[in-house]
């Protein structure tokens, strides 16, 4: 077992201190009636067993030697009415004692069980303030199902273990402690065979939990190949389908589902080897403690009360262990999982925002590009020197081939990359002075893949302004794009429920309704990729006059795939290999009969 790993994960209780502490007391509390409770019926069985040995139960009171014949229960039993008297307290104590451990481990393990949750619940809370702070090549390097494998089947194992056995730890632990201090009280010999069992049976589970943990940790990583792999053709389903891939995807899964089956059945099988080992080693301390008990009874150096006390702590003193050995599986799950979501938590950030981050005096929306370099590694520089200045209100239009470097080129402006040299100015401020949430209030964004959330059109309207909108507002939004006819011919207007992605409208209708998030925002600065390729020629024009209306009056970057429709840009950036390479409006680049000339007339041939 990990111990960093282990130690990391109790450091979620530290936020739970007092509550930790009266759980502790609280199981601590009831497990020591428990363990105290079979010294005490050893006394019964002293009792009992001095009275018949001596003939004492019919003639005398063994403690004094008066008897009291008015008594009814020595009228019926003939028994001395002390010596029944002091069993009949013995068994009261006893009871007290039982339901006090019953009332206190309850609620000691009410106690962990909210403390578990309220730890996943600030494990969960931590993973999802990470994952906006993570950086993009993270998301770059993981399938979504991955991801998700880690926030929700890791986290769940995480659950599982502390919400079902932290308790069960715990009072475990004090149970060994307890029954050996109590053992020593009773007789050193069976003591010292109880003592031997424990660096036996650690030896043998920590054998065990170290090979079934290497299992545990592959199979956590196998399930995550299978949600990603799931996810991945679930999505593409149209795809799959069309290309008759049906059969090939279907063996692919069979292949990695048959891995994790042989690893999850290795891990289960080693784990399960810990249980009867375990066993075998606590019933032969048993029977020798038996042996010895008995032998020293015989010989008058033990009492038979204290055998029996003695016998059934060695067997309690086996609970411990067999409970530990049958939770070595889900220990080892457990850690393996912990390891995937402290690697998530561990994973590289955004560089942290400056405490006191600077606000432009006046928002224009200009930006200007200094010499910038940029490499997703630091000796593979994608962008060696980047100079370009935007005035506000203008439009630019960014072309190239696929990998030109266009996309990369607004990342960076709005810093979901980091440069690797020079500077990027948003107003007259370096966007490195500025907090990201400062930043990207002066921008917004358009992109070729639509996202809507599932809910309404009204909530996803208003999902991108930082300010309050009134709903005037937002139908003014969506009249000035030609989005509102449509909205209204919904079923419920503005407040239909959009499903999951948005399926259940068009891919017309989804751009249409991120136009109209975008301008009731209401930035200077406007970031758009055209997403008019897989729309008919007249959704085409209608998304092309929104744009038109959402870039009046603000600055605007357009990744444009059509040339038609960037002829009107202020400047063409035309970027090759991460470098710009011509700069200049349509009609000076067509002079020049460079690059842009040569893409711009293949599209028109």
């Amino acid at each position: 077992m990990n111990s960093k790993v282990l130690k990391r994960l109790l450091s979620y209780f530290a936020a739970y201190k007092k509550e930790f502490s009266l759980a502790v007391l609280a199981a601590l509390a009831g497990t020591v009636f428990t363990i105290l409770a079979p010294k005490v019926l050893g006394k019964i069985t002293t009792i009992l067993y001095a009275g018949a040995k001596d003939g004492l139960w019919t003639v005398q009171e063994l403690s004094d030697g008066t008897t009291d014949a008015g008594s009814v229960w020595a009228w019926v039993s003939g028994a001395p009415v002390g010596k029944v008297r002091a069993i009949v307290y013995i068994a009261i104590l006893l009871t007290v004692m039982y339901i006090l451990s019953l009332f206190l481990c309850s609620i000691a393990n009410k106690m962990f069980s909210r403390l578990a949750s309220c730890v996943v619940k600030d494990l969960r809370a931590g993973i999802d303030e990470k994952m906006h702070r993570m950086k993009l090549d993270y998301y770059d390097s993981h399938t979504n199902g991955e991801i998700l494998s880690v926030i929700t089947n890791d986290v769940e194992a995480v659950n599982t273990l502390l919400g079902k056995n932290t308790y069960t730890v715990i009072t475990q632990a004090i149970t060994m402690v307890g029954v050996l201090i109590m053992l020593i009280s009773i007789n050193g010999w069976i003591a010292l065979i109880a003592a031997l069992m424990i660096p036996a049976t650690l030896f043998l589970t920590l054998k065990v939990q170290k090979k079934s943990g290497r299992y545990y940790a592959e199979q956590q990583n196998l399930l995550g190949r299978v949600n990603g792999y799931v996810e991945e053709v679930y999505n593409g389903q149209n795809v799959v389908t069309s290309f008759n891939y049906q059969k090939r995807a279907i063996n692919h899964f069979d292949e990695i589902n048959e891995e994790l089956r042989g690893t999850a059945r290795n891990a289960e099988r080693y784990a399960g080897m810990a249980m009867p080992v375990t066993q075998l080693i606590i019933y032969v301390g048993y029977a020798l403690s038996a042996l010895i008990g008995c032998a020293l009874a015989l010989k008058g150096r033990m009492t038979v009360g204290n055998v029996q006390s003695a016998i059934q702590y060695v067997n309690n003193f086996q609970h411990p262990f067999t409970t530990i050995a049958q939770m070595t599986g889900q220990l080892s799950s457990a850690m393996a999982a912990c390891e995937r979501i402290f690697d998530l938590l561990d994973a590289k950030e955004e560089t942290p925002d400056p405490e006191e981050g600077k606000v432009p005096e006046v928002c224009s929306g200009s930006v200007e590009f200094r010499h910038v370099q940029f490499g997703y590694t630091p000796e593979n520089l994608l962008m060696t020197d980047v100079s370009i200045k935007a005035e506000p209100g203008k439009k630019f239009a960014i072309v190239g081939p696929t990998g030109a470097g266009k996309t990369t080129l607004v990342n960076l402006l709005m810093r979901f990359y980091e440069i690797s040299g020079g500077e990027i100015l948003v107003d007259g401020v370096n966007t490195r002075e500025m907090t990201r949430h400062e930043l990207r209030r002066h921008f917004g964004m358009v992109l070729q893949d639509t996202w809507l959330f599932e809910g309404t059109i009204r909530d996803n309207l208003k999902y991108g302004a930082d300010h309050e909108v009134s709903d005037e507002e937002m139908i003014e939004a969506a009249k000035s794009i030609c989005a509102d006819s449509f909205i209204r011919t919904m079923p419920g207007g503005y407040d239909m429920m959009l499903s999951k992605g948005a399926e259940n409208i068009s891919q017309g209708q989804r751009q249409l309704l991120t136009i109209a998030r975008a301008i009731i925002a209401n930035p200077e600065i406007m970031i758009l990729d055209e997403a008019t390729s897989n729309v008919d020629a007249h959704t085409e024009q209608v998304i092309q006059n929104a744009m038109a209306a959402l870039m009046s009056g603000r600055t605007s970057f357009v990744i444009a795939h059509r040339l038609s429709t960037i002829r009107d840009a202020n400047a063409i950036l035309y970027m090759e290999d991460g470098d710009i390479k011509e700069v200049g409006d349509h009609d000076t680049l067509m002079k020049l009969g460079g690059k842009y000339a040569a893409l711009y007339n293949s599209q028109f041939a």
